[in-house]
């Protein structure tokens, strides 16, 4: 426990109060953003899911995957993800809609009422069909409050009440954090679990080690890692750090003066950990109850659909799977790459540099033997550099670090407040102060997305405002077509002829005959994100032909003009921050939903932006059109040259795909590192002495 001086209660409480309000704020604030339209293709899925499944009237059901009605498999529907998520949506929206209805429950009614108030009154079956994403996405914010919650708890522990009231601070400010929180996804949940399961390895490792181990202590860790991997599969790393809170709590008690005393605390640590290890299995049998077949709770074979299904996403994660979702990660650096994302866009340079600087602190006091970092410090260091060493290291798989980065952060500050010189602390205050308005600035910059309307919706307006009907609109594959059916309209039922231009399919002469085909038909070509267009230019070798068409799409080469640009990128004021890939140069629009200030940053990793304010563009054919003229820009592409069996992994540098170099030399200079600065330490004593 920390000896650092405590804030009074009457102080403390009030500004946990008012740091956890705000949070709420920026959680449940624009959870409807999309208007009903539910266009993030995650949130798809789980709503399929959710729709098909319900509770059983027979509990005897729950844990017999052949015929249980909340086994997604037994409606003819594949599940993806941990099912505790799935499970307490389901359970909310049922109970939501029983305040539906001509004899509504009025507590219910209360609920549903400010969960969605644009949908009042409503009807029996709303909440668990259509609107499931709202009660979803609400259990989103419901969970990242409480990682807030536990982040003040880890830094109050650890570095005292002002760092743990600044670490809150801090985490109810992450940017990434906001938006994940407005998703109806397993992430926030999954986040909020291995948070929890940190607080109780912290705590076991503070356990006094004269006694036995903290076998509550241990249990609840392990409870806690359970209901994480219920959540995702691959939630069960934060098994590590209830691994290292033993071997933190083991090291202390190596200082008992009796060997013998020092094997029996050993022999008792070993059958707490094995506690946590059951408890762990408990907790996932009970919340993910269709991994295993049944009937009932000792009916442990594995139950073949989930876990084929597991098979196939590992391979999607691993890139031994070809897929139009993995091309994006060709070339992509290890560790650098997702540094980038998490510094730059996930927490805001001010907060994230900060939040870095204070892990290296950490390190540099932990290798000096200061013991207290080890849990947090080593687990999320571990954790960072295997994730960020994968082929696939997209944002959201490093949300559970942002809660440990925020306390980092908070550590480094307050460092600096307790200096001896006078001219160090007020270095410190400032600096806190400037990293607070930073990630005060970066926060409101994300959550103004959610106050503006969805980049999809707005286009779509646009579309019924300005295009003719009865014109040809051309969409692509593996996106989202235009224009939604918003305000009443509908529009492919007479309005409009729409298709879609299959652009990931091979650089082939029939392709480039079905793209003259398809430019001949159209109209208007709506990109209405940088999925295809930003992924496929990382395998030129592969898609000359299509690499060669965007670019001269964006350059007006094809005879078709860009006529509205929609963004909704963070924006402080006046300035806005673009965060998506656009590989080629753009003609200018003749319209612009957003302020031309840009302050250029690196990219963003796709899904940062493509679920909720992708970049809408939209081109029309002009009278300048010709067959000839598409002949001419794009007849000439050598076809014979397409590689059309290059990989992502083979496209990417060799030295990228050595997973294992980038883990074991991340580990390599850590140890390095710690080693010398642990000998400076050493000889600068030596000399004082």
């Amino acid at each position: 426990m920390t000896t650092e001086p405590t804030i009074p209660s009457h102080t403390r409480i009030p500004l946990l109060v008012a740091i956890l309000l705000l949070a709420a704020v920026l959680r449940f604030t624009g959870l409807n953003w999309d208007e009903g339209q539910w266009i993030h293709p995650d949130e798809g899925h789980m709503r399929m899911i959710t729709a098909s499944i319900h509770w059983p009237a027979d509990p005897s059901l729950y844990f017999d995957a052949l015929r249980s009605p909340l086994n997604s498999f037994n409606k003819g529907q594949s599940y993806s993800y941990g099912t505790l998520p799935l499970f307490l949506v389901r359970l909310a929206a049922e109970g939501l809609d029983h305040g539906c209805g001509e004899s509504p429950n009025r507590i219910m009614a209360a609920v549903a009422s400010l969960i969605a108030p644009d949908a009042m009154p409503c009807w029996p079956g709303l909440f668990t069909t259509s609107l499931s994403s709202v009660v979803g996405r609400a259990l989103s914010a419901l969970a990242d409050l409480g990682s807030v919650w536990l982040v003040y708890l880890i830094g109050r522990r650890l570095y005292g009440d002002k760092a743990g009231l600044l670490a809150a601070l801090f985490a109810a400010l992450t940017a990434f954090a906001i938006q994940q929180a407005h998703f109806y996804t397993v992430d926030s949940l999954a986040s909020f679990f291995t948070v929890l399961t940190v607080y109780y390895s912290v705590r076991v490792a503070q356990a006094d080690a004269a006694g036995g181990p903290p076998w509550t202590l241990l249990a609840l860790a392990g409870l806690a890692v359970g209901l994480a991997t219920a959540c995702k599969l691959s939630a069960a790393l934060a098994a590590l750090f209830v691994a290292l809170a033993g071997a933190a709590w083991a090291w202390r008690a190596l200082g008992t003066p009796s060997s013998q005393a020092l094997l029996r605390r050993l022999a008792l640590l070993s059958a707490a950990l094995g506690l946590a290890a059951l408890m762990s299995l408990l907790a996932f049998r009970v919340a993910q109850p269709y991994a295993f077949e049944g009937p009932g709770f000792f009916g442990l074979k594995p139950y073949q659909p989930w876990w084929e299904r597991m098979g196939q996403i590992q391979a999607e994660q691993s890139g031994s799977l070809d897929a139009p979702p993995g091309q994006q990660w060709t070339n992509r650096a290890p560790i650098w790459f997702p540094w980038l994302n998490i510094v730059v866009w996930g927490m805001g340079l001010p907060l994230g540099l900060a939040a870095w600087a204070g892990w290296a602190v950490a390190g540099i006091n932990l290798a000096r033997g200061r013991r207290q970092h080890f849990v947090l410090w080593l687990g999320l260091t571990l954790l960072f550099l295997y994730l960020s060493t994968r082929w696939v290291k997209t944002m959201r798989y490093f949300l559970p670090l942002y809660p440990l980065l925020a306390i980092l952060a908070a550590y480094g500050l307050s460092r600096l407040w307790r200096a001896t010189s006078l001219r160090t602390r007020r270095l410190g205050v400032a600096l806190t102060i400037a990293v607070v308005a930073g990630a005060a600035l970066w926060a409101a910059a994300m959550f103004g997305i959610y106050l503006r309307p969805a980049t999809r919706v707005a286009a779509s307006r646009w579309v019924y405002g300005h295009v003719p009907a009865g014109s040809i609109l051309a969409n692509e594959h593996w996106d989202w077509g235009l224009p939604l059916p918003v305000d009443g309209h509908n529009p492919f039922n007479g309005l409009y002829t729409g298709f879609e231009m299959a652009n990931y399919d091979a650089d082939t002469h029939e392709k480039r005959a079905q793209l003259y085909s398809w430019l001949d038909r159209a109209d208007y070509i709506f990109l209405s994100s940088n999925r295809l267009y930003a992924s496929i230019s990382r395998l030129p070798e592969r898609y000359p032909l299509t690499t060669a068409y965007y670019r001269a799409l964006f350059a007006g080469d094809l005879g078709f003009e860009l006529v509205a640009d929609y963004t909704s990128y963070p924006a402080i004021g006046p300035f806005r921050f673009p965060d998506q890939e656009i590989p080629y140069p753009l003609q200018p629009a003749a319209y612009t939903a957003q302020p031309q200030w840009q302050l250029p940053l690196p990219p963003a990793e796709e899904a940062f932006s493509v679920y909720d304010h992708p970049r809408v563009l939209i081109f029309k054919k002009t009278a300048a059109y010709s067959r000839q003229q598409i002949e001419s820009v794009l007849g000439s592409i050598d076809l014979s040259q397409a590689r059309l069996d290059l990989t992502p992994q083979q496209a990417t540098t060799p030295i990228f795909r050595l997973e294992w170099v980038w883990f074991v030399g991340g580990l390599a200079t850590l140890a390095l590192a710690g080693l010398g600065v642990t000998l400076l330490s050493c000889r600068s004593s030596h000399r004082v002495l």
